[in-house]
């Protein structure tokens, strides 16, 4: 018993350490501003969920955002262990007594994720039935706890497992059977045929995850998850603030190649080169791609069911806007420190007009894509001025953030 109170004294000393160490950047995000748009972003939505519930159109897609938001949020399953690099060597022979310090871990982490998923089960429940809700709310409430549960289970099972390809390969079938499973609770009309597929589901998942060859303590991969944890933290901070540099991961993205060769290569455009270079491989450009696909994909069902008036489509075409823009305003933290700038002839002069000519293509080519996916649907439907007036909002913002940036940029240049 004692050595389980040391083990959790250790957790609870670490989780203490980094509330402290990151205390003082919310203050500094919190003195920015962002709390207040995140505010207008959560009124406005709040807003357009209550004029959807009380106004359900006939043709709204109940499944597939039920499937959605609810496979989001029950397959997210991370693991705060505030391991380090270092306890491979100082931790690593007290491994038989981790069990308690993994305890700790997961009641911490499960707790967090379960609120989460509760909140969005309980937004969706008054889509689910003024649909066709053929099992009622309960049931999808076993059901959802059911699945939370089996997906905490298979995320560990999968830090375990020896290769990072076999990882991949059963996160990314996990993912596909929980959609699955979920599909068939929110269309099939008869139980027995959704309780009989959940069965066969289960007993496939099992088997597979029993295959792979598996770690008994998966020291490397708890370590690398916690060092992307504390990175996605500071990368946030790094917004608002100078933050300690973190070691940067690198990402080939061979599929995004071909833009670098659209580069002329030549001196006078070094800095949009390396920028560029920067942003398609680094892990603001993953994050930009993966919040452009999320986006993509909700605007065109707002915009396809018409929700209220089209309108739905803008506003949440300008809250994707908005977060992109904040998530590429990073990338000019991301050479700030360098030293070979000051050590190679490169023309400094033209940097921030580089940067800036980054930026804004960067984010051109996101809107038109957001945008692309809301006026199709709309159009079809033969709605045009919620378009019209994304694109008239798009076109301001972007003429408007070059000027905001080189403020910025320039202040950073006198800072130094």
């Amino acid at each position: 018993m004692s050595q389980d109170r040391s083990m959790e004294a250790i957790w609870r000393k670490r989780a203490k350490a980094f509330r402290a160490e990151t205390l003082p950047y919310f203050r500094y995000m919190g003195q920015s501003g962002f709390p207040a748009f995140m505010s207008l972003i959560l009124i406005s939505c709040t807003i357009g969920y209550f004029k959807l519930i009380h106004h359900v159109p006939a043709n709204f897609p109940v499944a597939a955002v039920g499937v959605i938001a609810l496979t989001l949020v029950l397959c997210w399953s991370p693991l705060r262990t505030w391991l380090a690099a270092g306890d491979t060597v100082f931790m690593m022979p007290r491994e038989a007594e981790m069990s308690s310090y993994l305890r700790i871990s997961f009641r911490y982490t499960t707790i967090a994720c379960a609120v989460l998923a509760a909140a969005v089960l309980l937004l969706y429940l008054p889509i689910y039935n003024q649909g066709a809700a053929y099992y009622g709310a309960w049931m999808l409430v076993v059901v959802a706890a059911v699945l939370k549960a089996a997906n905490i289970w298979g995320a560990w099972k999968e830090r375990q497992m020896t290769w990072p390809g076999m990882r991949r390969l059963m996160r990314l079938l996990r993912w596909m059977l929980t959609a699955c499973t979920l599909t068939a609770w929110l269309a099939a009309s008869e139980l027995w045929q959704a309780a009989g597929f959940t069965l066969l589901i289960a007993s496939l998942y099992v088997l597979l995850y029993k295959l792979p060859s598996k770690h008994q303590f998966p020291w490397e991969r708890l370590i690398e998850e916690e060092g992307k944890t504390r990175k996605r933290y500071y990368a946030f901070f790094g917004l608002f603030i100078d933050v300690p540099t973190l070691q940067s991961s690198v990402a080939r993205r061979s599929y995004l190649a071909w833009v670098l060769r659209l580069v002329p290569y030549s001196n006078r455009n070094t800095f949009t080169y390396l920028y560029a270079a920067s942003l398609l491989r680094a892990e603001i450009g993953g994050m930009m791609l993966r919040l452009l696909f999320l986006g993509c994909l909700i605007i065109y069902w707002f915009a396809e069911a018409a929700s209220l008036s089209g309108y739905g489509s803008v506003i949440v075409f300008v809250i994707f806007m908005g977060i992109i823009a904040v998530q590429l305003g990073g990338l000019r933290h991301v050479h700030r420190y360098s030293v070979w700038k000051h050590v190679y002839p490169l023309p400094e002069a033209q940097r921030i007009e580089q940067y800036l000519k980054v930026d804004r293509i960067s984010l051109f080519s996101c809107v038109v894509i957001l945008w692309l996916f809301a006026a199709i649907p709309l159009a079809v439907a033969g709605v045009y001025m919620p378009s019209l007036i994304a694109a008239v909002l798009a076109l301001a913002y972007l003429a408007l953030r070059p000027m905001r940036l080189r403020k910025k940029l320039i202040k950073d240049e006198e800072e130094e």
